[in-house]
């Protein structure tokens, strides 16, 4: 999800097994207004992190986690999260970047921040790093809208 949306590890780390959603079409992750058609690998290792038991207290709310935390009923913490990643040879933020640069090369930024539920600032100024202009996609669409 990092490598493919840009999502950030504080992001990640709260999904839950209820964001995940199976249809006719493949599997979709719920993070913002429209939901995320994933890969068939990504969303068979999160149907696997959905489905994983985990020891809980009886105290901790029945929360599904798909990253819990050590602490009973909680996610995983943000640093913890981050070196575990780190320990697999992904750094999250040239990664993250790496991402964002790519999706906004390929999507309009206020598209993007639509799907992704970033705030459209952020996107533009993705769209600004990765120097890319949309400006001859939106006046087409502009004509489009307009009868």
């Amino acid at each position: 999800m990092l490598l493919l949306f840009g999502m950030p590890t504080s992001r990640i780390r709260l999904l839950r097994a209820e964001h995940l959603r199976d249809q006719d079409d493949g599997t979709y992750l719920d993070i913002g207004r429209h939901p995320l058609l994933t890969p068939p690998r990504l969303a068979a290792l999160l149907r696997q992190l959905a489905a994983a038991p985990v020891n809980r207290s009886r105290l901790a709310l029945p929360v599904t986690w798909l990253f819990p935390g050590r602490v009973p009923g909680q996610p995983a913490s943000t640093s913890g999260f981050s070196g575990k990643l780190l320990d697999h040879g992904i750094d999250t933020r040239p990664a993250r970047n790496a991402a964002l640069i790519a999706l906004v090369e390929d999507i309009p930024a206020p598209v993007l921040a639509d799907i992704l539920g970033l705030h459209i600032n952020t996107a533009v100024r993705w769209a600004d790093i990765a120097k890319r202009d949309w400006s001859a996609y939106l006046a087409a669409r502009n004509a489009m809208v307009r009868p």
